[in-house]
């Protein structure tokens, strides 16, 4: 399919082209709930192989979606882009070989399980314990503005969500330093409005995202209930990355019980309302990084001492020289920092070494801080 051009008379024509296949055949596979196939990858580390291997097998047990981009300034091809997408979840994988050749690059074999469906990672524990291991456990902060009846103080919700995705291997920042953070007087409410206080908040407590949320309570009588009362509960909640303020899941739940006492017809109905939500929150989270693992995954580079001319020679540099790097996008530039978006295929570590030290002529790149989601780099004169 063609997009429009804007305008005949504009000099800058975007066309986009877009088509299902599966390499190597040219038609889309539908697969079945579960298979093993063998894949293979070629990388300039080890890390960076086998990330390959494991899209290599998905893409071949799955199927990939495949888009070209063009843009075309007066009436010369600019710029030409071919990305790819596997909608498919590696569950399980064995290596079954690993080697360096002699120009340097590694090539690593593996045997995977993979699925199109995801209920296959989220409900196997050692899936799920090796996609952890991939994106180097997260910490989580949670946060949510919760009253139980007319209790304002409640933590019931909170609590219930920790509990929950602590149980499954994610790493929860401790309910105390939660405390100490409310304990200012933060107003929650107000940043449900406004991801990035929330990533900033996220970042101080050393967590890489940040679940933040409202809940609330009710008890009522009904005449078929007799002396029992109803509780009714509603939470609300999101998943923001701390680094880029990225709202990566957000869902509202309901929950609801019965009991004589109205406190504990509350908290009952809160704890039904945040299994669901903590269902859906990890089931989201998940998808979101096993993808990532399969394809390109965004990282943020920031990178400081950069002036408006060496900005663009950077990001020329990288898309061109970098393995792995499939599209940057800036986002912003101010006081010699300049913040990329950089769509990624491979690990932290594999990026990082190509990174670190790169020879720009009269200047390189070298890496300050690291997080699991990005970079911090600075420009040295050389």
């Amino acid at each position: 399919m063609t997009r429009p051009t804007k305008s005949r008379s504009n000099p800058f024509h975007y066309h986009l082209y877009g088509a299902l296949l599966l390499m190597g055949l040219g038609t889309l596979l539908t697969a079945q709930t579960l298979q093993t196939v063998t894949g293979e990858g070629l990388g300039m580390t080890h890390d960076a192989a086998l990330s390959a291997a494991k899209r290599d097998a998905v893409e071949k047990g799955v199927g990939v979606i495949v888009a070209s981009e063009t843009l075309v300034k007066n009436f010369v091809v600019a710029e030409d882009k071919i990305l790819s997408k596997a909608n498919g979840f590696v569950k399980t994988y064995e290596e079954l070989s690993s080697s360096q050749g002699p120009d340097g690059l590694f090539t690593v074999t593996i045997s995977a399980m993979v699925t199109d469906i995801l209920d296959e990672v989220v409900k196997d524990q050692l899936a799920l314990d090796l996609l952890l291991s991939w994106v180097r456990h997260p910490r989580f902060l949670i946060m949510i503005n919760e009253t139980n009846i007319d209790d304002p103080n409640s933590i019931v919700a909170e609590t219930e969500i920790g509990r929950l995705m602590g149980a499954r291997g994610f790493d929860i920042v401790s309910p105390s330093l939660t405390e100490a953070l409310k304990q200012r007087n933060v107003n929650l409410a107000s940043i449900q409005e406004d991801p990035g206080q929330a990533a900033g908040m996220a970042a101080e407590f050393g967590a890489e995202y940040i679940i933040l949320g409202q809940a609330s309570s009710k008890a009522t009588t009904h005449p078929m209930l007799g002396t029992r009362l109803s509780g009714q509960a509603n939470i609300s909640a999101q998943v923001i990355r701390a680094d880029n303020a990225q709202v990566i899941a957000q869902e509202t739940f309901h929950g609801k019980s019965t009991h004589i006492d109205a406190h504990t017809a509350g908290v009952n109905a809160l704890r039904g309302a945040a299994e669901k939500l903590s269902e859906y929150l990890l089931a989201a989270t998940v998808k979101r990084w096993s993808l990532e693992q399969s394809n390109a995954r965004l990282l943020t580079l920031r990178i400081s001492g950069v002036t408006y001319q060496t900005r663009r020679q950077i990001i020329e540099t990288l898309k061109s020289e970098i393995e792995g790097i499939q599209s940057i996008d800036q986002r912003s530039f101010s006081a010699g920092t300049v913040t990329l978006a950089v769509q990624y295929a491979g690990s932290n570590e594999d990026l990082g070494s190509q990174l670190d030290g790169k020879d720009f002529g009269t200047y390189a790149l070298f890496i300050t801080g690291e997080t699991p989601n990005g970079f911090d780099l600075a420009v040295q004169a050389k």
